[in-house]
């Protein structure tokens, strides 16, 4: 009779102590380049891939923003994040990939700002679930294009910068990868 009372007790310890484990997902990164579709994947499982035309060098992680960073032949960057949406702290449940967007691109505008960096939106296309815009400060030698977007409850944050494209370039890049991830 102790046996089985102290099984059970096991037993509901473990079940207790399994479903306790916190909500944490563990995630698998992985980049490639593929010659023959002339494209480079990262794979950010679970969350899926994002495919980058051409071939680009993986040169950075940065931990706290998500932000995988590529380099190409002409030393172009690019970097990407792909998060679902309720990662972000201004994330309300109810919002709209528009209303998403538009938050988006404050809460890091507001960041930008506390470095002394100015921002202005070069196109607001929130009604196609993205935000083109530009963190600018010669002084500080920054000049970065992002994209913000939102769709199928993921938050997308590309941006580049270059010496040798030009920041329409840059813009048309940063769409042709939203549209196609």
């Amino acid at each position: 009779m102790n046996r089985i009372k102290i099984g059970v007790l096991i037993s509901l310890l473990l079940l207790t102590l399994y479903s306790c484990k916190t909500a944490q997902t563990s995630m698998i990164i992985a980049d490639s380049y593929d010659e023959n579709k002339n494209q480079t994947t990262l794979s950010l499982i679970p969350n899926g891939n994002i495919v980058i035309p051409g071939k680009w060098t993986k040169t950075e992680y940065l931990q706290a923003s998500r932000q995988h960073f590529f380099k190409n032949g002409d030393s172009t960057t690019v970097a990407v994040t792909k998060n679902p949406k309720q990662k972000y702290p201004f994330f309300k449940a109810e919002q709209t990939d528009k209303e998403f967007v538009a938050d988006f691109v404050k809460w890091d505008s507001e960041y930008w700002a506390k470095q002394g960096i100015s921002t202005k939106t070069l196109a607001d296309q929130s009604n196609n679930g993205y935000i083109l815009w530009q963190a600018v400060s010669e002084e500080k030698n920054v000049n970065t294009i992002f994209l913000f977007g939102s769709k199928d409850g993921f938050a997308y944050n590309f941006s580049g910068t270059s010496k040798k494209w030009t920041v329409e370039e840059i813009q048309d890049f940063l769409v042709k990868l939203f549209n196609e991830n």
